[in-house]
């Protein structure tokens, strides 16, 4: 990598750990410690960043914070995607209306980026962050796949074998596909495997650079197995609900924004599905406002 090219991934790490890490402020040494960057060459990727305003440091204490430079990039990027902002409004309606957490993500490449959060965060919620990135491996990303070409989703199937055989199986993967296509949004429950991610997200906010924690995240995701989906659920069985996720579409009837709720813990079925709806409401609210629609789904088109 050049020096030029090393240099500005320091300086997206920088930015990243500090939005992972909202509202703190950090000391050059913490921040080495962090990022695992030494401090000579993070002293001078500092410097840059607050010359041009996109840090700030504090005078007496010496520590660093966000500066107001990314407030006019942040309100152009606003701007550029209204969805963050119309899904946000949503998001705190349902966050009051429950009194959980509502988390806002997308889809960059492979990966699931959270941009937005709201509500009350409840312990259950560690380990999410903005900013955070994770692996689109199955069964992940459900609320993104459902709505995708075949093509689409034996990639992403095939990312997923890639990494742990054992743990998948692809005719129950398509199925709870069609599940969460067929109902407009998808239901997680808590297991020990998502326990162990949330973990592993959590070191992460604190060590952004560690490889071998990042090195983690496939076969955690991964390891989720069947037991991650919530399907066919009984009106008076209760579930321990991780999270319910519902999407919002673009006009081209791709889906271009997550709307995922948490926090809900042991509900009935009957519970899960009144409050799904209210998700799914919002998302097609949602995408009602940027001109959207959702694509017409046909039972049975993938094939196990």
């Amino acid at each position: 990598m050049s020096p030029g090219a090393l240099a500005a991934t320091r300086a997206l790490a920088v930015l990243d750990f500090f939005t992972a890490n909202s509202g703190r402020a950090f000391t050059l040494s913490e921040l080495s410690a962090g990022l695992e960057i030494n401090l000579a060459s993070l002293s001078s990727v500092l410097r840059s960043l607050t010359d041009a305003g996109y840090l700030v440091r504090h005078p007496r204490h010496k520590t660093y914070e966000l500066g107001p430079a990314l407030v006019a990039a942040g309100q152009a990027a606003m701007m550029q995607h209204p969805v963050v902002e119309l899904a946000r409004r949503e998001m705190q309606r349902l966050a009051e209306a429950t009194g959980t957490e509502c988390a806002g993500s997308v889809l960059v490449g492979n990966e699931i980026v959270i941009l937005a959060l709201e509500g009350r965060p409840s312990s259950r919620a560690r380990g999410v962050a903005l900013g955070h990135r994770l692996p689109l491996l199955p069964p992940f990303g459900q609320v993104f796949l459902a709505w995708s070409s075949a093509g689409t989703v034996d990639r992403w199937i095939a990312r997923g074998l890639g990494e742990r055989h054992e743990h998948l199986d692809r005719a129950h993967l398509l199925d709870a596909l069609d599940q969460v296509a067929a109902r407009g949004y998808a239901v997680n429950l808590s297991t020990p495997a998502i326990d162990r991610l949330k973990d592993t997200l959590s070191e992460l906010t604190r060590h952004p650079r560690d490889q071998d924690l990042r090195a983690r995240l496939p076969e955690l995701v991964c390891a989720l197995g069947d037991d991650y989906e919530l399907l066919d659920e009984q009106p008076d069985r209760r579930y321990d609900v991780e999270m319910v996720s519902a999407p919002v579409f673009a006009a081209d009837g791709s889906v271009t924004f997550a709307i995922t709720m948490t926090g809900l813990a042991h509900r009935t079925g009957q519970e899960i599905t009144e409050v799904a709806e209210q998700v799914a409401g919002a998302g097609l609210f949602v995408t009602r406002q940027i001109g959207g629609r959702m694509p017409a789904w046909v039972p049975g088109r993938r094939s196990a």
